[in-house]
């Protein structure tokens, strides 16, 4: 080779800054790429809160009142859930039609529509009843003694859902313990009688929302348990899995104390959680809403004046 000609290559040193400089690109730029996505996976959220909530007007069109927050037939029994009595307007006839919701002990019958493959709502994945942001949102639950939570309630194979109802503010009984999610009391306490839009075997109609339907809370959002134990949407118990209450106010969930959080909304998106008002509207609260702006957006007669929120 001719003493004149060289190769050119890059040296070490080249090599490193060039390096250097893709890392802080990369950098720069991941956190844009998640905000986009978190950003997408919040107007899912929000969307499927719009149609949740019109789907309940259309229930409303047809019976003259809302579904029961939780429909118990006899009591002792397991509920069946507002979402499960919601499905025809959801565009989940079939899935409603395999249901017999005169069977009084719907665990049961759940149980006996699994063994026989008849494909019934509680152990597929509706993804309305999700949202994408939760990091459970995808995950079942062998529920009952054979499972990973034998003290639970044995419903077969199920997915848990982010979107509950508002039961109101006069929540007795709160607590860190599982109490605080399980009714106790009188018949005519908590939660048979919330002054909220949904309770245990409530009937609310438009009529009932004196308080305007722009300013009372229908549904909103909730962190799905780490251990799947509460919020399930087709038959479950009665506060905390159909329904919670704004005593405890609005805060990110999914911390200890367990059951604290178990017991109100909240959501994995930074900042707050949607909530869906009665008129069909969905709003972004912030965790910094007033505390008595939120007690008041969450009862229908109470009488509070609502303001900015």
């Amino acid at each position: 080779m001719p003493k004149n000609v060289h190769r050119r290559g890059f040296t070490l040193v080249e090599l490193l800054v060039v390096i250097a400089i893709i890392g802080i690109l990369v950098a720069l730029l991941l956190p844009a790429v998640q905000a986009a996505r978190e950003a997408a996976r919040r107007m899912s959220c929000s969307n499927n809160e719009k149609q949740i909530v019109l789907a309940l007007h259309n229930y409303h069109d047809s019976y003259r009142t809302f579904p029961s927050g939780s429909m118990q037939p006899v009591a002792g029994s397991y509920s069946w859930g507002y979402l499960a009595l919601t499905l025809p307007f959801l565009e989940q006839t079939g899935a409603h039609d395999k249901v017999d919701f005169t069977v009084k002990q719907c665990g049961t019958h759940l149980k006996s529509l699994q063994a026989a493959g008849g494909g019934d709502p509680a152990s597929i994945l509706i993804k309305l009843f999700v949202c994408p942001s939760d990091p459970r949102s995808d995950r079942s639950l062998l529920s009952g003694p054979t499972g990973p939570l034998p003290a639970s309630g044995d419903v077969g194979v199920l997915f848990p859902a982010n979107y509950l109802g508002m039961g109101g503010s006069n929540d007795l009984d709160v607590t860190s313990t599982p109490l605080g999610c399980i009714a106790v009391g009188a018949s005519n306490a908590w939660p048979f009688a919330g002054n909220g839009m949904m309770y245990l075997n409530s009937s609310t109609r438009f009529a009932s929302v004196t308080d305007g339907t722009s300013s009372t809370i229908f549904i909103g959002e909730r962190t799905i348990t780490r251990d799947l134990g509460w919020g399930w949407p087709i038959c479950g118990g009665w506060e905390c899995e159909h329904f919670v209450s704004s005593t405890l106010g609005f805060s990110r969930g999914d911390k200890d104390p367990y059951f604290i959080h178990a017991q109100h909304l909240g959501s994995w998106h930074p900042g707050g959680a949607h909530v869906a008002l009665v008129d069909g509207s969905v709003r972004f609260l912030a965790y910094t809403i007033d505390y008595n702006t939120y007690i008041a957006l969450s009862t229908r007669a109470n009488g509070e004046v609502v303001g900015d929120f």
